[in-house]
């Protein structure tokens, strides 16, 4: 026999009407239909991020081909460099992200993305 845990957590009562909907509809019960949902939802997040390291390495190859293409002076990538670190201090201030609070964003990423 399968070892199961009782979960309880907080939804609006669409949410709760639309999930009972959907059982009745599936013949199943709402958990079977909860665990659909996860299984599902792990699947969709998987190909997510697929999709997004398939669109970085594509911006990568871009990236590539345009330099060989028309290649930056030192000067030029010392320019862009500032601009593009000028970009990301705002982006930060106007996130309220502060240098102490990087090594922590980038840690909490990878981690949401091996689970």
């Amino acid at each position: 026999m399968a070892q199961t845990k009782i979960m309880g957590f907080s939804v609006p009562p669409t949410v709760v009407r639309e999930g009972e909907t959907l059982a009745k509809e599936e013949c199943r019960t709402k958990s079977e239909l909860f665990r659909e949902m996860v299984r599902v939802y792990r699947r969709y997040r998987q190909q997510r991020d697929r999709d997004q390291d398939r669109w970085i390495m594509s911006l990568i190859e871009k990236a590539k081909a345009e330099q060989a293409k028309n290649p930056m002076s030192t000067a030029e990538m010392l320019a862009e460099d500032e601009r593009l670190a000028s970009y990301g201090a705002a982006q930060a201030k106007k996130l309220g992200i502060t240098p102490k609070d990087v090594n922590r964003l980038i840690h909490e990423h990878r981690k949401s993305r091996r689970a």
